[in-house]
């Protein structure tokens, strides 16, 4: 009567890295223009990454996100911003984890009366949006109230998705500071 749950039952949702590995990359535009519809003031096109100083890049690729998992691999949520590399990615999940308890949800309009979603902010700062569209306002705060409780308790992950030249991803252990 005394057995220890087994480690199915005690699953966390995960945080984990993906880079684009140039400012061509098809993924990183879908990227920056679903981020647009919550975040319009951080606007950009995948041609002003193009300053990024040389210096900030890493050998596994040019730009790094995070993205928080549930334990059945749906995407929950997507870091607001675009970092230099997945290091600098890495470092900003690992702190935004611990200030959750500092985080707020609000809701957005998307661009149809059915699209809702949600963006969890800490103070000003943007830090995670929804990864989908929901029906209505109410599902998307849920959601978005949900997605903060997970990343609290998100198991971050320490290799990164990186592109290949044939558009296929590799999983490899992230690069040490």
């Amino acid at each position: 009567m005394n057995e220890t749950l087994s480690d199915r039952a005690a699953r966390r949702a995960r945080i984990v890295f993906d880079t684009f590995r140039s400012v061509h990359d098809p993924r990183l535009g879908a990227w920056l223009l679903f981020r647009s519809h919550f975040l319009p003031e951080l606007s950009v096109t995948a041609g002003t990454l193009e300053g990024t100083p040389e210096a900030a890049l890493t050998h596994l690729g040019v730009f790094g996100v995070w993205r928080l998992l549930a334990t059945n691999n749906r995407e929950l949520g997507r870091c607001a911003r675009i970092f230099v590399s997945p290091r600098a990615a890495f470092d900003a999940a690992v702190a935004e984890q611990a200030r959750e308890d500092e985080m707020t949800v609000t809701t957005v309009r998307g661009p149809h009366s059915t699209t809702h979603g949600w963006v969890v902010r800490r103070g000003d700062r943007p830090v995670l949006i929804a990864a989908r569209w929901y029906e209505s306002a109410s599902e998307a705060a849920a959601a978005g109230r949900a997605a903060s409780s997970a990343l609290a308790t998100a198991a971050i992950a320490q290799g990164v998705s990186i592109g290949t030249a044939s558009g296929r991803r590799a999983r490899v252990v992230m690069n040490t500071p």
